[in-house]
Parts: C-alpha cells; structure tokens; sequence
C-alpha cells in the first residue's frame, strides 16, 4: 500500500512540475505573441533588451497625458518600460543635446521628438542619431525617415480651411490660385505668418512661382497673426470665412465640438511630419528602439488618436478622419522629408522677407 501512495505522489509530482513547466512555456509564447511584429525574433529580442534597461526618456512637444495613455497601454501590453517625458518645444531641447554632447557630458535622455523634422536638422546634420533598419523590416513602418533614423510620431496636414456658415462647401476653394479672387478681399482670409504652406509649394512649384502667388495673396488685405491655434479659433469665431496655416486635425477638432468649420483636401496637399529618432549616446537604446518603434504601429497611433485626434495621416499606418478624407480625395501630397526640409526652410525665410516689407 505505501509503494503505491509512493508511485502516485511521484506520478503526482511529476505531473504538477509538467504543468507548471507547460503554463511557464506558454505565458512566455503569450508574452512575445503581444509584441508587435509577434514572430519576428527581432523584435522578441529588442522588447527583451528594452525590459532590462526599464525606461524610455523622451523629450518633445506631446502634452503628458498622450504618454500617460501610452504607459497604461504598455503596462498592460508591454510590461516593464518605464517612460519618463519632458515637454517642451523641440529647438531648445536640440540646442541642450548638442551642448550637452560638446561639453562631453553623457547623453541624459534617449528620444527627440520633433513638432516638425526641420526642427531636428542640426542633429542630423551632426550625425547624432542612430539608425535602425528594424523599424522597416520587423516592425513594419513605411513611415520612416532620414536613411532610418526618425518613425514618424505623427503629421500635421495644412489645408485650406473655411468658415461652413460664411462659405458653402460649393464656393469654398480648391485650389490656391483661387485666394487671389476678389471675393475674398478685405481681411476676409487669415493666415499665420510662418507661411509654411506656402513654403511646402515652393519646393514643388519652384520659389518664384510661390513668391508670386503670396505677393497677390498679400493684395487681398489679409490677417496675419502667430499661431496655427489663433487662425483656428479666429475661423471658427466668424471673424474671417477663409484661413490657411491651422491644421486639419485642428478644425476636425472644433467640428466635432459643434464650430462651423471644414477643411479642402487641396492639391497639392501640405503635410508636415512629426517624428521620434534615437540618440547615438542614448543611455537606454533598446527600450528607444522598441518604444520609437511601437509609436509608428497601428496600436501606438490608436493612443495617440484617441487622446489627441492626431496621427499619422498619409501612409500604410494612417489612420482617422483627416486620413480617411485623403485617402478619399487622393490629392498630391507634399510630404515633409529629409529630402525637402532644407528647401521648405530657405523659401519660408524668402517668403517672411515678403512680410517683412508690409510691416
């Protein structure tokens, strides 16, 4: 009788430490199943390295609450990467890395996030971003830039917009030689005074041509203020039927909280671009790689969509309203690239000189 208790309590015990071996295997199947990419050892490996280092810092201009959202999602998803943000617009942040790196001192943070890539010029024009080709080939992204080394976070897209109880949908413009019809005279358009949109066209139309069509832009008496925020709200206040400069996120915004405001997916179609890159010095590179990386996905834009209506708008991970009417539309887009972004710059420095003048 005691053999055979003795049998069962091995077969027992054996039995249980199977189980036990079994449920461990398939928890740790489960958890890289949740990476993004799951099957990809890649991945499995770079979220590996990223749950040893623990933290992702980052600076940028994204409010908090976004990454608030974000480290509840990983924290379900993803556990053990910390994110730790400081918010600010990126140029100062840029100007802090580099005299960070010149003094020698050890890079304090992992991740840049630019409102725009012209923003973070001088860091690539320093070699001070590392690339990673992971972000294309395991994660996926199409939304990559400057030979690998930014994801892009999100765009922001510069359309005609118009007042819908001051313009019908009909009369609205389609296109921008059509600011220069008489109609609109008489501080009727507001436009901010970057002038950024019309930089983006120079870089397609050529500088003279944009030149132009800003100096009989100017002939129409428009407003001119600072801040894509202020065209918006002047827009939807009923203070002027046209403005240009605010982003279509914005007036989706402020037309879904009931302000009679909508946007023409002109051509060509402006669209800034918003991306993170990973410093070369990065105290915790694999946590950056992996969290960079999980931005650009579906899953990471969600977040970002649901907290703040932005996103990327153009290309395979585009999602939202503002993506939907594009792809709706199919207008011609200039994109904001590495490519561009020193063209964008130098005809907006011209074009200020025209504002300049005025005043």
């Amino acid at each position: 009788m005691m053999k055979i208790l003795k049998r069962m309590t091995t077969v027992i015990s054996s039995t249980v430490a199977l189980m036990i071996a079994l449920g461990f295997l398939v928890n740790a199947g489960y958890a890289q199943e949740k990476v993004k990419g799951a099957g990809s050892d890649a991945i499995a490996q770079l979220y590996a390295g990223a749950k040893k280092e623990g933290t992702v810092i980052i600076w940028g201009p994204t409010d908090a609450i976004i990454y608030q959202k974000m480290q509840a999602v990983l924290d379900k998803e993803y556990p053990g990467i910390k994110i730790e943000h400081f918010e600010s617009i990126p140029e100062p942040l840029v100007q802090r890395i580099i005299a960070e790196s010149q003094a020698g001192k050890p890079a304090s943070v992992d991740i840049i996030q630019s409102g725009s890539l012209r923003a973070v010029r001088p860091l690539i024009d320093r070699d001070m971003l590392a690339a990673y080709p992971g972000w294309e080939k395991d994660f996926g992204l199409d939304a990559v830039y400057a030979g690998g080394r930014f994801v892009g976070a999100y765009n922001l897209t510069l359309p005609i917009s118009y007042n819908s109880k001051l313009v019908s949908a009909k009369d609205a413009p389609k296109s921008w030689e059509e600011l220069v019809d008489p109609k609109w005279k008489g501080r009727k358009l507001i436009i901010e005074a970057r002038l950024v949109p019309f930089a983006m066209l120079g870089t397609q139309w050529g500088k003279a041509k944009a030149t132009e069509l800003v100096k009989k832009i100017l002939t129409q008496e428009p407003i001119i203020v600072q801040g894509g925020t202020t065209v918006a709200n002047a827009l939807a206040g009923g203070q002027v039927s046209i403005a240009i400069g605010t982003y279509a996120y914005t007036i989706e915004r402020l037309k879904k909280a009931g302000a009679t405001v909508d946007w023409v997916p002109v051509a060509p179609l402006p669209v800034l671009t918003s991306a993170v890159g990973v410093l070369k010095t990065a105290p915790h590179p694999n946590a950056a790689r992996f969290f960079a990386g999980w931005l650009g996905t579906t899953e990471g834009q969600k977040v970002r969509y649901d907290t703040s209506g932005q996103a990327n708008e153009v290309g395979r991970n585009a999602i939202g309203t503002v993506a939907e009417r594009i792809k709706a539309a199919h207008p011609a887009i200039i994109l904001e690239t590495e490519k561009n972004f020193t063209a964008i710059l130098e005809i907006q420095r011209e074009l200020g000189r025209l504002l300049g003048a005025l005043r």
